[in-house]
Formats: structure tokens, C-alpha cells, sequence
């Protein structure tokens, strides 16, 4: 009732257009030109338990949203706090960014470049290297929790630690990857932390020189990668099988009526990555929904699908590690004359053989006599 009486006195523009349709390829955006087969959904508000977020196109309809919230909660004995409210804009990515100045009862709003909703943290950019440094935090700090009681414990298999990694730290880590929009460089990160939480829990030294593809198999878990690829398949299937009143099916299948992607390397959207995932899971973006109608049947091909592309993924770097040991192999050998007068370690060049002279002489060694 309260949302009715806010959107009576709103104007018609006021939110944001939802252009969709749920017949025909998730991934072919062309049939959403169509004038006639498409539909529209007004989008104002986004509401979650106690938490609701208004949104708009322009800073002039926030504030014309914001004034009939405010209006309406305050007709059913409501208040809205100014100190837990708070105004994010999202510039074009060629546009300057500008705080917006939203006001409720003559009283300014704080601007911010980015928050926290429902535990994701949302930027001003639309990028996601803020959330991946907010997940890298939360799921280091619950790793370093459980150090002395879990990893460092001496009483407790390998397999249960694992079992404690998968649900206290992995859960951590990879909360809401379901809609993200990542790049290499984030799955870097991510994989970095997960390599050193592994070797960590089976006591895996650097100088055992064991690689990441061995620390995985010894652990029995797939690379953070390909754990993402299996969360976005569920979620997929998942929003698939809602009802087509559905606003995150709306979402998926659907664009913003108004707006433009910039030439040249705009960026990553999120059925661009879904469609990659798709295809380094072998599964035919073209009937995927064929399969994803049947829930048990999604599961089973998402299964195998990842499974697939965890062990293309492990061959592919093996073969790349085996061609640049074959290509250290067939380098010229090094010149006898490196060297050093403490190891007699040959070294391929002359600053080699004066840094590693350096490491020897910090080790303790000694020139013969």
C-alpha cells in the first residue's frame, strides 16, 4: 500500500525501462529491436526485507522518487534515516563523475562512490575490483580465524580441514559470483588466495616447488574458475525456471530501453560471460534452455560440463609448461666460465653468477681454501 501511494504521485518517466523478451536466444540482442514483440517493465524500486533502493536515470526523477517515498512512509507513521541513506551515482564510462545532490525534508543525502547491498559491494564505475578486494578480505580474515583450531590442528584429517575450507572459506570468497562480469585478472586474484589457503592446510612449501595443478589434485577441488562456471550455470538454470513476472528473469533476458554502448572495447556484459561459460563447458548456448527446463537434468549436464572444462583447463597448462621447459632445454647451454667459486653453480651470465655468489655468501658458504 505504502509503495502505491508513493507511485501516485510519480511522473510516468520516473525510473528505469526494462526493454525484454523471454521467447527466442538469450543471446541474440538483435530480437530486442523488434517494435512489436517486446515488452516493458517500469522499474522504481528494489526491495529486500528492511532495505529498499530507489532508481532512476536522472538526478532530477531520484529526487522526484525520493520526495514520494519519503512522502508516502511518513503517511504510514515511518521516518527515513538520513544517516543509513545514502545516494550512488553511476556516470557513463566516459563521463566525469559528479555527486548527485538528493534532499529529503531540506536535508542533503551523503554521496558515495560506492555500498553495500545485501552484502555485495556496488561501485560507482559498475566495475567489480571493489567487491573482489571486499571477498579477498572477508575470506582471508575467516581462514586466519580458524588457523590455530583448524588448519594448524594436527588432530583433524586433511579431508575434514578441506571440508571446513569448502563451507567457512570458499562460501566466503565466491559469495555472488553468480552475477559476476569478471576478467582474468580478477580469477588471478582469486585463485592466488585460494592456492595459499591449499598449500597452507597441507603444508605445501614454495621450496617443494609443487605446482598449483598438483596442490589442486592433492586437495580433491576444482580451481576457483571453474567453481565460478558451476555457480553460474545453477544461477542460470535457476532464473530460467522463475515465472516470467520475475524481475531477474526480466533482467536476463531483457536491456535497458534507454542508453548506448560506446565503440571501440566497451565493456564485458554479463551474457557475454555467461555465453563464454557456456562454451568452455561445451554446452550449445543455442538449447540451452531445453535442458535447464528439467532441473535434475541442468544439474547432471552443468556437472560434466565443468568437469570438462576443469580438465581442458589442467592440459592446456601442462602442455604450455612442458614447451617452455622444452624451449629452456634447447637454449644455449651456459658458458663454463659462470662459474661460482663457492658451489661451482654455473650460471648462464655474468650479473647471474655475482647475485647468486651474493645468496651463497648469505647461506654461510665459504671460498675453498
Amino acid at each position: 500500500m505504502m509503495l502505491k501511494q508513493a507511485n501516485e504521485n510519480c511522473e510516468d518517466e520516473d525510473g528505469i525501462y526494462i526493454r525484454y523478451r523471454l521467447d527466442g536466444s538469450l543471446f541474440n540482442l538483435r530480437r530486442l529491436q523488434a517494435h512489436t514483440k517486446t515488452n516493458e517493465r517500469l522499474i522504481r524500486d528494489l526491495l529486500f526485507a528492511d532495505d529498499a533502493a530507489l532508481v532512476a536515470h536522472t538526478e532530477q526523477a531520484l529526487q522526484r522518487l525520493t520526495s514520494c517515498f519519503a512522502d508516502a512512509s511518513r503517511l504510514f507513521g515511518l521516518e527515513i534515516s538520513l544517516k543509513k541513506t545514502e545516494v550512488l551515482h553511476q556516470p557513463a564510462p566516459q563521463e566525469a563523475y559528479h555527486p548527485p545532490h538528493i534532499t529529503i525534508n531540506s536535508s542533503e543525502l551523503k554521496s558515495t562512490p560506492q555500498f553495500t547491498y545485501l552484502g555485495c559491494t556496488i561501485s560507482s564505475d559498475a566495475g567489480l575490483d571493489k567487491e573482489i578486494d571486499n571477498r579477498l578480505a572477508r575470506a582471508n580474515s575467516s581462514f586466519g580465524r580458524l588457523y590455530k583450531r583448524v588448519w594448524n590442528n594436527k588432530s583433524l584429517k586433511i579431508k575434514t580441514k578441506i571440508q571446513v575450507y569448502r563451507a567457512v572459506v570458499l562460501t566466503t570468497l565466491l559469495y555472488g559470483s553468480e552475477t559476476w562480469v569478471t576478467y582474468s585478472s580478477h580469477i588471478r586474484l582469486l585463485e592466488r588466495l585460494h592456492q595459499r589457503c591449499l598449500r597452507t592446510i597441507l603444508q605445501i612449501h614454495w621450496s617443494d616447488l609443487v605446482t598449483n595443478d598438483e596442490v589442486l589434485e592433492q586437495a580433491e577441488i576444482p580451481s576457483i574458475e571453474a567453481l565460478k562456471a558451476k555457480s553460474q550455470l545453477r544461477w542460470a538454470g535457476h532464473v530460467f525456471r522463475m515465472k516470467d513476472h520475475r524481475l531477474p528473469k526480466i533482467a536476463l533476458y531483457g536491456e535497458i530501453r534507454s542508453g548506448y554502448r560506446y565503440r571501440g572495447a566497451p565493456k564485458k556484459r554479463y551474457k557475454d560471460c555467461l555465453k563464454k561459460t557456456f562454451t568452455a563447458c561445451n554446452i550449445d548456448h543455442q538449447n540451452w534452455s531445453d535442458f535447464a527446463a528439467d532441473r535434475s537434468a541442468w544439474r547432471l549436464i552443468s556437472s560434466k560440463g565443468v568437469t570438462l572444462f576443469e580438465e581442458t583447463r589442467r592440459d592446456t597448462i601442462k602442455d604450455k609448461r612442458s614447451r617452455r621447459k622444452a624451449r629452456a632445454a634447447s637454449a644455449v647451454s651456459p658458458d663454463p666460465a659462470f662459474s661460482c667459486r663457492l658451489c661451482s653453480r654455473t650460471c648462464r651470465s655474468r650479473i647471474g653468477l655475482f647475485s647468486h655468489e651474493r645468496s651463497c655468501r648469505q647461506r654461510g658458504h665459504s671460498l675453498p681454501s
